[in-house]
């Protein structure tokens, strides 16, 4: 084995304690970053769960508007038709 100045030794030594740092902070990192999607994906799975009942309440809102005032138009035609 390679003999180090005494110099350079508690440097390196720093390095390989900085470089075993890293990788343990990439891994909480990876673990967050998994677990900040798995949250994402539930948001947007609700969010456009949420947006199509409400485009869907919109729609049914609109066709009884629409039944509503045709037979509000049909009696009124009977209601004038009567003597």
């Amino acid at each position: 084995m390679k003999q180090f100045d005494p110099i350079t030794l508690p440097i390196l030594l720093g390095i390989r304690a900085d470089v075993a740092g890293f990788g343990r902070d990439l891994k909480t990192i990876k673990h967050e970053l998994r677990r900040q999607g798995v949250r994402l994906d539930e948001l947007f799975e609700s969010s456009t769960m949420a947006l199509g009942l409400a485009g869907h309440a919109n729609v049914r809102h609109e066709t009884v508007q629409k039944q509503i005032e045709d037979l509000t138009k049909r009696v009124e035609r009977l209601e004038s038709a009567q003597p």
